[in-house]
């Protein structure tokens, strides 16, 4: 069974295809952007003091921006949009035989 939910996390910006980057609370970034329909948003009971980010991420600047400049979501948004595809091209093509 998959798990459903990992958190809390950190947005820490969003890219130019609409995906978070995110990191968890030690700093680890994810080495792949999250689709915003994947975030559940956090609202916290009290106010949390983070450290700069700069300081804080595990990952340098210049990579971070790489990250940002991507027009790419989430990975298995992708890999879910194939696996539909050849589901539909599948069924016309059974369809067709029958």
């Amino acid at each position: 069974m998959r798990a459903r939910y990992i958190g809390p996390l950190i947005v820490i910006s969003r890219n130019r295809g609409g995906a978070y980057i995110i990191c968890e609370l030690d700093g680890s970034v994810f080495n792949q952007p999250i689709a915003a329909f994947r975030v559940i948003p956090y609202l916290a009971r009290r106010f949390l003091t983070l450290p700069l980010l700069q300081g804080f991420i595990d990952v340098p600047p210049e990579c971070l921006v790489d990250m940002e400049a991507e027009e790419d979501g989430d990975p298995q948004d992708i890999i879910d949009s194939n696996n539909n595809n050849e589901n539909e091209q599948n069924s016309a093509t059974s369809d067709e035989e029958d």
